[in-house]
């Protein structure tokens, strides 16, 4: 028998313990993240320079970012949600969603509770003039007075038609419709601009509530029941003024088209109707 060194034990290296990641947190209610390890600094070396390109070309440039890369991460993960759920006002607002987001993220009852305040209180400024126009527009009767003006034309009929006074010839009523006419035409003028004011009112209303919108969806799973119950009454409430902004605005456009269609009618009268009256009576009265 030789003799044999026996050899070594080998246990294998000791298995090292995996890390436990802490619970999840929804990004919406994140208000920070902890540091990250830094990595040990390199040494500076000048070796292996590389050279520089040969071509002149310059190179492409990076295309924009969706937002700012030290933008909370609750605010990149609505940016990505209202692009997606939202595509054509995401085109068309994307800057001002973007501020928006960064105003309400991470989410606070406080910011919630007053949540588009100011163009709400805008929008009830904006409401009023577009009342005061209507309740003007329906002061003024034109419609009365253009049946009077036309009822003035025709001849009496009956048998004692003939016999009874008459009541104010055509000619009359050229005055006051000179005058309506130029009040319609003002309260159209008026009524663009009260309509362009509530539109652009409304449209900034919306954007709050799309805002609003996304962060409920990212808020779904918080704990917190006062938050959710304030992002849905809120979310109803902006609902609502945007809403009534557009009735105001149809029907602000309804009484527009009844102003245009009533110059029209006394335009016709003051031009057409009047003069062919006029001429009978002269040719009527020289026999």
């Amino acid at each position: 028998m030789t003799d044999q060194k026996p050899k070594a034990f080998d246990f294998g290296a000791a298995p090292v313990p995996e890390p436990v990641a802490p619970a999840a947190v929804p990004k919406a209610f994140d208000f920070g993240t902890a540091p990250q390890p830094v990595a040990p600094p390199r040494a500076l070396s000048f070796d292996d320079v590389p050279d520089a390109p040969a071509s002149s070309v310059p190179p492409k440039s990076a295309p924009r970012p969706l937002f700012d890369s030290e933008d909370h991460p609750a605010v990149r993960d609505a940016m990505v949600t209202v692009r997606s759920a939202y595509p054509a006002l995401f085109a068309q607002a994307e800057p001002r969603l973007a501020a928006l987001f960064r105003r309400i993220l991470p989410v606070k009852l406080s910011t919630v509770t007053g949540w588009a305040e100011e163009p709400l209180m805008e929008q009830a400024a904006l409401l009023q003039p577009m009342t005061e126009l209507v309740r003007q527009f329906a002061k003024m009767e034109v419609p009365a007075l253009l049946d009077a003006a036309l009822d003035s034309t025709r001849p009496p009929t009956g048998v004692f038609g003939k016999f009874l006074s008459r009541g104010a010839p055509p000619a009359k009523f050229k005055p006051e419709l000179i005058a309506c006419r130029e009040q319609l035409q003002q309260l159209m003028q008026d009524s663009e601009v009260a309509t362009r004011n509530l539109e652009a009112s409304a449209r900034e209303l919306t954007l709050h509530w799309v805002a609003l919108a996304v962060v409920s969806d990212l808020a779904g799973r918080a704990p917190d029941a006062t938050l959710l119950d304030v992002l849905v009454q809120r979310r109803t409430l902006i609902q609502q003024a945007v809403r009534q902004a557009e009735l105001s605005m149809l029907q602000m456009g309804q009484v527009r088209q009844q102003a245009a269609d009533l110059t029209g009618q006394i335009t016709s009268f003051l031009t057409v109707t009047l003069p062919a009256v006029e001429m009978a009576q002269t040719q009527g009265g020289g026999r």
